[in-house]
């Protein structure tokens, strides 16, 4: 029997989001969690980042199932990008099974996962390997941590998770369960150090619901709630509290829904009862309603990004609206939210965030439950995940002082080999990460992204040359339009047409078309670098006349 465990990441470890681990022994290989990340606005005109399609391709023969731990789109969002080349059955809850099936009805789906509902107490096997489930909390329902027994082992997965003792669903975090797999002998955790950095305990959510029972009912005016959508105990908690002062609730953003009714399918749950529908929402007095909406990140399809800019055609801010944000700022989009919250205020809404307000509770564990999880298990290794390259360090550092004599920090693409007595990165594999221009799935130069991003830094310039043989010297004409040229003396076009269509008269009588080509464009950069300072993109078209 095969003796080593292979660990190889490639997305989530130095980064926040696309987490994907692939853990293998011999032949027999498992994938844990397939997420995307959000890109940033210098990503022009793509939405998602994933991991590296292509590699996973190679492993086709080789994974014989995927394992999700939740269901947040930076853990489950590539699954159907996934399973489409990788043929294999998807074990997740039966909450994230409903999320997923829904989302393809809704959406639709570059192929079906194979879902094959888990919870804890199942077990299932992939080869030498078999998995069970512990249950974790985290700031979505229905979450846990996988317990890997290998050749080598017990490793344990985390996931995402936080350790609530009472949580909004009743269902707690497993400590027991945790220490007894201590008490067995872990030989490697790997463990969630999102919040690594952030000491103390997160905020339980009960108390975070408290809190916004209370700006609920001081509020005079209309009450506005923008928090991530997967938060739906969080939601039904605020109908609850609006309920008991009177108010009826308006859900407005379509993953809000989406999320209700995964929940309402896998818990049973009955359907929230007398929503106002959006397009009532302008004939409610503000005393009678509150708004529990989407866009606490400011992506900008979103409802409360789109009200911000007076855009929404059915929720618009007014002077008294108490606005609250119960979701943290995601690392990167601080200042996109913080020019959201000023538009919101400019147009009158009191703005009540967490750093006024206990109106939100973190879904990941800080300082405090990182070292109670590490005390628990009591691992031989450790291997901090799901981070910053600061957040490993910081829970890296924290498992030393905690007592772990064996600390390993690995990132994307860090090929470890973990074996009964050791634990070393054996190969760095070389990564390319995918995008999504919907419907276009790519790597960066196969969706010339760095071409997009000149084209958006520099402008573009598209020449036309009509050229034509004469006796000794071509008579050539050029034609020039730009976009995101700033043009700030007259003139300039007509003296850059000018100055190129006399270069390209002395080129040689007998110059082919590429070669008119090559010479059109580098005028046209030389002018631009020379006059302004910029080196465009050049489009350059070329017409041959007849002699």
């Amino acid at each position: 029997m095969n003796s080593t465990l292979n660990i190889l990441p490639i997305g989530g470890l130095g980064e926040i989001g696309m987490n994907l681990t692939l853990y293998g022994v011999g032949d027999d290989w498992l994938i844990v969690d397939a997420g995307v990340q959000f890109c940033d606005p210098s990503m022009v005109g793509v939405e998602l980042m994933m991991p590296d399609l292509d590699l996973l391709a190679e492993y086709r023969d080789r994974v014989q199932a995927i394992l999700l731990t939740h269901g947040h789109e930076d853990h489950i969002g590539a699954v159907e990008y996934i399973v489409g080349s990788l043929k294999v059955p998807v074990y997740a809850p039966p909450f994230v099974c409903e999320l997923l099936r829904l989302k393809a009805n809704e959406f639709g789906a570059v192929a079906r996962a194979d879902l094959r509902p888990v919870a804890p107490g199942h077990t299932i096997t992939v080869g030498p390997i078999s998995v069970n489930f512990l249950r974790v909390t985290h700031s979505i329902p229905d979450c846990h941590a996988l317990v890997l027994r290998t050749p080598v082992g017990i490793v344990v997965h985390t996931g995402d998770f936080k350790i609530d003792p009472d949580p909004l669903d009743g269902t707690a975090f497993d400590s027991e369960g945790f220490r007894a797999l201590g008490d067995e002998g872990v030989r490697l955790l790997l463990s969630d150090s999102t919040n690594a950095e952030v000491p103390g305990h997160s905020r339980p959510d009960r108390e975070v619901v408290a809190e916004l029972t209370r700006q609920i009912e001081a509020a005079e005016g209309r009450v506005i709630v923008s928090l991530f959508a997967s938060n739906v105990y969080r939601v039904r908690a605020l109908v609850d509290a609006a309920r008991s002062v009177g108010r009826r609730v308006c859900l407005i953003g379509r993953s809000l829904l989406l999320y209700n009714q995964a929940a309402e399918r896998a818990f049973k749950l009955s359907p929230i009862a007398d929503l106002v529908d959006p397009h009532m929402l302008h004939r409610m007095a503000d005393r009678n309603v509150m708004v529990i909406c989407t866009g606490s990140q400011a992506e900008p399809r979103s409802v409360l990004f789109r009200a911000a800019l007076n855009d929404h055609p059915d929720l618009r801010i007014k002077e008294g609206d108490v606005l609250i944000l119960s979701s943290r700022m995601i690392p990167g989009n601080e200042r996109t939210i913080h020019r959201m919250l000023n538009n919101l205020s400019r147009l009158g809404a009191r703005v009540v965030h967490e750093k006024m307000a206990p109106v939100h509770g973190s879904g990941h564990a800080q300082r405090d439950e990182l070292a109670q999880m590490l005390r628990l298990v009591r691992p031989k290794t450790f291997v901090p995940i799901h981070g910053e390259y600061a957040f490993l360090r910081s829970h890296a550092e924290l498992a030393a002082e905690t007592g772990v004599d064996d600390v390993r920090i690995i990132e994307n693409g860090h090929l470890l080999e973990v074996t009964v007595d050791d634990a070393v990165v054996t190969e760095h594999v070389p990564l390319t990460f995918h995008y999504l221009d919907e419907p276009l799935v790519g790597d960066a130069g196969e969706l010339v992204l760095e071409e997009r991003r000149r084209m958006g830094w520099t402008g573009v310039v598209a020449a036309r040359l009509k050229a034509q043989r004469g006796r000794r010297k071509w008579k050539a004409s050029v034609d020039l339009h730009t976009a995101g040229i700033p043009m700030m003396q007259e003139g300039v076009l007509d003296e850059a047409a000018g100055i190129v269509a006399d270069q390209v008269a002395e080129l040689p009588i007998d110059s082919n078309r590429q070669q008119l080509e090559e010479a059109l464009t580098a005028s046209l950069r030389a002018f631009f670098r020379r006059k302004m300072n910029r080196k465009p993109v050049v489009l350059s078209f070329v017409e041959l006349l007849e002699d």
